[in-house]
């Protein structure tokens, strides 16, 4: 009976280094996924603000241009 005990708490505890070992895997490889979605993410804002600043100038200058009555 103890040595049914001790091989079911020796596979209890390789199971839970393997799930501990994946949990550590899956967390290293979203890190470098996170780093180069935030990057684009980035690189998208920039373009937005510029995108508005170049829509804010156009409409800025129509409208100095438009003749006072």
């Amino acid at each position: 009976m103890l040595e049914l005990q001790l091989r079911l708490l020796s596979s209890w505890w390789a199971a839970g280094e393997a799930i501990r070992q994946r949990a550590a895997d899956a967390r290293s490889d979203e890190r470098g996924e996170v780093t180069a979605t935030t990057a684009i993410i980035v690189l998208l804002v920039a373009a937005a603000i510029a995108a508005g600043a170049v829509i804010a100038t156009k409409i800025t200058s129509n409208a100095n241009s438009v003749p006072s009555p």
